[in-house]
């Protein structure tokens, strides 16, 4: 996994070998052309150049950052209160001038093509980077940067600090992407105070976590060779495959060609690439015959579609939703239903956690105020949409409809109705869901499929 971290592994007894599962056939990996060991360079090629890495990337990222968390003072659980509280304020301001949501979308996809990323935080405090942080001083802005521009210079090695194997000073290289910018080969030393990393996988709480792209890397390489060797088929089988035969004189093709006679044999392969490479090329035959070379291209959907599978499951995205593809109302459904859960627990999991931990570090510099209790809050992508919840509403009113009469009391209360359409409870409708006609009979129950009175007209709804 390169020699980034080596000060750590050094702490903490090294790395597991990595290499060919096939206990008869060591080198099976370079015999399928699979790198032995990765780093952030073959992440990054491969984010870059394929689109099927890029969407295994950034699919969670876009779904986790769907919608905006926000940041509520208490404990999770609490009843909920309806107006902000000063410092639920003072984080939105922050938030909202520093684009902090937008810098923390940024480094989550940065996070998940490599090992980690950060946020460069930079205080108005006048101190150079490699110092601490001064405390009461604002945020001006958070930089997203990659692993590879973020290394650790040194480690805590002190076994009685609770810090104990995390970094103690941090180099900061903007070229390390090839960013040609003004300004780009200037590396800084920073200190741990102004970074913030976000490492998806670090269950260690190391800052190492690993690439989305590391699991699935070997069948992201299968992926290519079969559209590589596909697109190339392809145009070989158009273009015709020629065969040269015949005897001829050595001599008299160096003459031809303009060269020695021991150079010939190179001077034909430059002829038939040359050949090879355009539609419209003529080919020298110099007395010898050409012959066509037929032959079809295979069809690589099953061995393509397994590796599409064994990649999607690497990163826990279904199929059809990673590639966007179309398929059945119910088998979509239930895709999303998944997606969206696996989405939430990330957000539980990982974000959130971390964006905790990002607001624990302005509250102790004085960006923010200091409280005991808060949380993380998201909007709940497993909801049902305003249409299903409509949908559901109308069934439980045909249940309640159809159970009139039959001597046996409704299932569902009027409000409970109202709450499955999405719509606040009523404190005029009866508990039960079961009002009065004018005669005193029992009428519909609230949100029944029966004709209600619209507004305005004559007779008006008894609620």
């Amino acid at each position: 996994m390169g020699m980034m971290h080596n000060g750590r592994q050094s702490l903490f007894g090294g790395t597991l070998k990595v290499g060919s599962n096939d206990a008869k056939r060591a080198t099976a990996w370079e015999d399928y052309g699979y790198p032995d060991t990765l780093d952030f360079t073959n992440f990054y090629s491969m984010f870059q150049r394929n689109g099927i890495a890029r969407a295994g990337v950034m699919r969670a990222v876009e779904k986790t950052w769907e919608t905006d968390p926000w940041l509520v003072e208490g404990q999770e659980g609490d009843d909920p209160h309806s107006d902000w509280t000063p410092w639920e304020k003072a984080v939105q301001k922050v938030f909202r001038e520093t684009h902090l949501f937008n810098r923390l979308n940024a480094a989550d996809w940065r996070g998940r093509v490599g090992r980690y990323a950060a946020l460069y935080l930079v205080f108005a405090d006048g101190q150079h980077p490699d110092q601490p942080v001064s405390n009461g001083r604002a945020l001006l802005k958070a930089q997203p940067i990659f692993e590879s521009q973020l290394t650790v210079t040194s480690w805590i090695t002190d076994p009685a600090s609770p810090d104990y194997g995390m970094p103690a000073m941090y180099q900061f290289n903007q070229a390390a992407l090839g960013n040609e910018n003004p300004g780009a080969h200037e590396s800084l030393q920073i200190h741990p105070d102004r970074i913030h990393i976000i490492a998806e996988g670090a269950d260690d709480d190391s800052i190492y976590g690993m690439s989305a792209l590391e699991p699935g890397f070997n069948d992201l390489l299968t992926i290519e060779k079969i559209i590589g060797a596909g697109g190339e088929g392809f145009w070989k089988a158009a273009r015709g495959a020629w065969a040269l035969e015949g005897e001829t004189d050595a001599q008299k093709l160096a003459d031809m060609f303009g060269v020695k006679q021991d150079e010939v044999a190179d001077r034909m392969n430059e002829v038939a690439s040359d050949f090879a490479s355009g539609m419209d090329k003529l080919l020298l035959l110099g007395g010898m015959k050409a012959s066509s070379l037929s032959f079809s291209v295979p069809t690589p959907k099953e061995f393509f579609d397994v590796a599409m599978q064994s990649f999607a499951a690497s990163v826990s995205c279904p199929m059809p939703i990673l590639i966007g593809q179309q398929i059945s109302q119910r088998s979509s459904d239930e895709n999303s239903q998944e997606w969206a859960q696996t989405i939430m627990s990330r957000r539980k999991r990982f974000i959130g956690p971390n964006l905790e931990q990002l607001v624990r570090k302005l509250m102790r510099f004085g960006v923010l105020p200091s409280i005991e209790n808060f949380y993380c809050a998201w909007g709940d992508l497993t909801e049902p949409s305003v249409s299903d919840k409509l949908a559901n509403a109308k069934t439980m009113s045909e249940i309640n409809k159809n159970t009139m009469g039959t001597g046996i009391e409704v299932p569902f209360q009027a409000n409970e109705i109202r709450d499955a359409g999405g719509f606040d409870a009523d404190p005029d409708l009866d508990n039960d869901g079961i009002g009065e006609d004018d005669n005193g009979e029992q009428g519909q129950t609230a949100g029944s499929t029966s004709q209600q009175p619209q507004p305005g007209a004559d007779d008006t709804a008894d609620r």
